[in-house]
């Protein structure tokens, strides 16, 4: 991972994207002190540019290299420089200031995988790791950046993500059933 300091108009596109694709947790990090908020923002940043990867392809292979590209670029595997994306190259930055663990972001890139196709979500286990792996891993990073890790704080980012995941499930089902996916077990 390159050391070298992202430009201050990598804040502002992390900002942007955020509060143009996902509104909700933009508007929670208002709420956050300056230095934690630049974390926040490229933690939700990530998030953003793995979600929008199945609205952007047509096919699922393209999709897959996308998220792969991700997962190299947590990995330290890239090729050329991750500093040119202003995400990526916020993201490293909060990665190395609070510590933050990689591999729940590279389990977060792999496991949107899943939305690259138009499989029906097999089973309640299933959706409960889907969303542990999404949306649980990115609120207990969040929670990271915001206090000192803890076993309680991570077990409520856990419970409170999986409720968050299950909502937005089923907030998301008229697009979802527009791409002919179904993230409901039958």
């Amino acid at each position: 991972m390159s050391s070298a300091a992202p430009q201050p108009d990598s804040v502002a596109f992390c900002a942007d994207l955020v509060r143009s694709h996902d509104f909700p947790r933009y508007a929670a990090t208002l709420f956050a002190p300056a230095t934690e908020r630049r974390a926040l923002l490229a933690l939700y940043a990530f998030n953003v540019e793995i979600v929008r990867v199945r609205d952007q392809v047509s096919q699922p292979l393209p999709g897959e290299i996308r998220l792969q590209w991700w997962t190299d670029m947590l990995s330290g595997q890239v090729h050329g420089s991750a500093e040119g994306n202003p995400v990526a190259a916020e993201l490293l930055r909060a990665i190395r200031d609070f510590n933050l663990p990689v591999e729940p972001l590279s389990l977060l890139a792999d496991e949107h995988q899943f939305d690259l196709y138009n499989d029906p979500m097999p089973t309640m286990a299933a959706l409960e790791g889907y969303l542990a792996a999404t949306s649980s891993a990115l609120l207990g990073l969040a929670a990271q950046v915001l206090a000192p890790p803890s076993e309680a704080v991570e077990h409520l980012a856990r419970h409170a993500g999986l409720a968050q995941g299950i909502v937005q499930v089923i907030a998301n089902l008229p697009r979802d059933a527009a791409h002919r996916q179904l993230f409901l077990p039958q």
